[in-house]
């Protein structure tokens, strides 16, 4: 099965556009979220970190322990880097490592926030990622993950960005094109919004890249994350509804439970 290389994507993201703006427009962001204005003394665990941004952000915001893991070497190289430019010399530690294998996660202990946001959909075996970053969240700590939205139009995303992974790449590069174009309008008139300006840090012309062809690719209702999350002894704090069908809802969910 070929996977689209979300490492690229990131450096692409870094290179052109990660600076201090980024940085507080994704520690704002990571603020409204878990509706917290510090992290003191919290472990922070970024699963899919990606550029490192929020990680980084996390680390802004005074959490005492930062980790982030990510199965793309190239993401890892680009979150170090981001990190050693936006927070010299902080103790944020970047890691290879897959949600999917129980080693060496939880090696990695237990954390107060395990931060999942928009990567567990991507890893082709979601419910088990899901349950395995659950796993490492301590006794009253948070889970906050980010899910594609289940829609009618869903299966025919997936088939578009498996095809995609299929293609040279001059071919994706049109598909892209074109793609932007449908993306750009359509969020505008379920928004009435302008897509370019992006919240979380993110770019638009390099999320329309990640959109098209982010593959392995899966979906849920909000129903199906939180009866499934609450079943590993957890209880839904807050949930944000996606903006466009086809979008994330964003969850956070209270550990209630001991972790095993």
């Amino acid at each position: 099965m070929k996977r689209f290389d979300f490492g690229s994507n990131w450096q692409t993201f870094s290179d052109r556009f990660i600076d201090r703006h980024r940085l507080d427009v994704a520690t704002r962001s990571l603020q409204l979220l878990l509706e917290k204005d510090t992290l003191n003394g919290v472990s922070f665990l970024d699963v899919g970190c990606g550029s490192g941004l929020f990680s980084i952000a996390a680390h802004q915001l005074g959490a005492s322990r930062v980790t982030g893991i990510d199965i793309n070497p190239r993401c890892i190289e680009v979150s170090k880097r981001n990190r050693d430019h936006l927070a010299p010399g902080a103790p944020i530690s970047f890691v290879r490592a897959s949600v999917l294998t129980p080693q060496p996660l939880t090696g990695f202990g237990v954390f107060d926030v395990v931060y999942a946001w928009g990567s567990l959909h991507h890893t082709g075996a979601m419910w088990e990622a899901i349950r395995n970053a659950a796993a490492r969240v301590n006794t009253g700590g948070s889970l906050v993950v980010a899910i594609y939205n289940k829609d009618f139009t869903s299966p025919v995303w997936k088939a578009i960005k498996w095809l995609y992974n299929q293609l040279p790449s001059l071919i994706q590069r049109i598909m892209v094109l074109l793609f932007a174009g449908i993306i750009y309008v359509a969020k505008f008139l379920v928004t009435w919004r302008n897509p370019l300006e992006k919240e979380r840090g993110m770019d638009f012309w390099v999320d329309v890249i990640d959109w098209v062809g982010g593959f392995p690719y899966e979906y849920a209702t909000p129903d199906e994350v939180e009866k499934f999350v609450c079943n590993q002894g957890f209880l839904l704090h807050r949930y944000v509804a996606a903006q466009v069908p086809t979008g994330c809802n964003e969850f956070v969910f209270i550990r209630s439970t001991s972790p095993n």
